[in-house]
């Protein structure tokens, strides 16, 4: 990264990213998505939804994934697994694959900007 970029999508653009989504099978509000460097490793995320919410009423309504979207899903690294105990140690090796996919100057910077909600 030549500069600091100041948004996701800013991010998402200085790391060379592409991104492929599909429908996930079996829900009509679900993605698959697939994030590429440009050396060819990819990270895979199997199934996401993605929703904006009116602040002022608090409804919510699914939106298409965005590479900010999808980046800032990789910060959250909200990640369920089938059981409580498996839910730390599920988020602590998506944590691990993410860093290690986007490397540790623009994960940390992901979380900053996430944390900051500038897409």
């Amino acid at each position: 990264m030549l500069s600091t970029p100041s948004t996701i999508g800013e991010l998402f653009r200085s790391l060379g990213l592409s991104l492929t989504i599909r429908a996930a099978e079996g829900d009509d509000e679900s993605w698959s998505c697939t994030l590429a460097r440009p050396d060819g490793d990819v990270y895979e995320i199997d199934v996401v939804s993605f929703f904006d919410v009116d602040p002022e009423t608090g409804e919510e309504w699914a939106v298409e994934p965005t590479p900010s979207r999808v980046l800032s899903v990789l910060a959250g690294t909200d990640v369920e697994a089938e059981d409580d105990e498996a839910d730390g140690e599920a988020a602590a090796e998506t944590e691990a694959a993410v860093r290690a996919f986007l490397g540790d100057e623009a994960y940390d910077l992901l979380l900053v900007l996430d944390a900051e909600g500038v897409e």
